[in-house]
């Protein structure tokens, strides 16, 4: 017997204006008639617009989340593998140079960013490793500043500013035997090869004032001396080491030093440009004369001790300081 025919059912053809945009979407059979072949043309036509405007969003949106940079696309991440060597040093370049900008600006946050993707394209950069922890510094974020300096000292053990940083570290968190032994290796490290922006002044000088704060009096002495040999023209290092001399008692080494820091400033002060600076000068110079005084009152010199607290007197007076002028006049009444 003949197979019974089955009874086909025609799906409905849905309207040309909302097609199914679907890459598994089905076309339904249509009976090959000239008007049918002009259906299925356009709506065929319809699907291919509607897909390339997926692919177009989905573009759009794919660029938005992962911009370009540098012509180099980025994620959470810089991939780097497909750029050549100088394409990577130039990146790491133009990266280092804006996060020191912005370290220096104060945008310690906008200076990582930076300065990771510098890293990113330069991984052996000491330098970069070094900016970047004094941008954590910055933030107070130690422990990331921490790695990021042993990092730098990893790749670099010449690098005195990275000892010097670490020394910085280690003295905000109150580590003063770590920083002072920090601040030695970078001396060494100076003097192996002398960094353009870190002298040993600086080094000597900071390395003295945590032996005074530790009151290792001698080793203060010793540093502040090397420091001055190193410029003298810092009066802050006269001072410091006044008061270790002040410490072991020779005092008339100390006022002979509190003296030099007065003349040094009476120097610096015509050559400021702020009110402010110019008061902030004076106040210093006002305390150390009142300082000397002392000492030459513990020597036994009261004619001294009286010309030091007139000129201290006279400072306060300029400044404004009614309640120290009257003070200091109490002082030498009493002499």
């Amino acid at each position: 017997m003949p197979a019974k025919k089955k009874n086909v059912k025609t799906m409905p053809r849905r309207a040309a204006a909302k097609p199914v945009v679907h890459p598994a979407v089905r076309v339904a059979p249509v009976a090959k008639t000239d008007s049918s072949r002009f259906a299925l043309y356009i709506y065929w036509l319809i699907i291919v617009f509607f897909v390339g405007a997926t692919f177009y969003v989905l573009g759009r949106g794919y660029s938005i989340m992962n911009p370009v940079v540098d012509n180099v696309e980025i994620s959470e991440r810089m991939d780097m593998s497909q750029l050549s060597e100088q394409e990577r040093i130039e990146i790491a370049t133009r990266h280092l140079n804006s996060g020191r900008d912005k370290l220096v600006a104060g945008q310690a946050a906008d200076a990582i960013t930076d300065l990771t993707v510098a890293l990113e394209a330069a991984p052996f950069s000491a330098i970069a490793f070094v900016l970047r922890g004094e941008a954590y510094m910055q933030l107070a974020d130690y422990e990331r500043a921490l790695a990021d300096l042993n990092n730098a000292l990893r790749l670099d053990p010449d690098s005195a500013i990275a000892f010097y940083d670490r020394a910085m570290l280690e003295i905000r968190q109150e580590n003063f035997n770590a920083a002072v032994a920090d601040l030695g290796l970078a001396l060494e490290a100076n003097q192996r090869r002398p960094s353009d922006i870190l002298s040993n002044h600086d080094i000597f000088s900071r390395r003295a004032q945590i032996m005074l704060w530790n009151k290792d009096w001698h080793g203060a002495i010793a540093d502040y001396t090397a420091a001055i040999g190193e410029m003298a023209g810092d009066f802050r290092d006269y001072a410091g080491r006044a008061e270790a001399y002040t410490a072991i008692g020779q005092f008339q080494l100390a006022a002979n030093d509190y003296l030099v820091a007065i003349a040094i400033i009476a120097d610096q002060v015509q050559n400021v440009s702020t009110d402010a600076a110019r008061r902030e000068l004076s106040t210093n110079a006002q305390l150390f004369f009142e300082k000397s005084a002392a000492l030459h009152v513990m020597m036994g010199d009261t004619s001294a001790a009286r010309v030091d607290l007139e000129s201290a007197t006279t400072l306060a007076n300029a400044l404004g300081d009614t309640d120290t002028v009257i003070r200091l006049q109490k002082l030498i009444a009493e002499l």
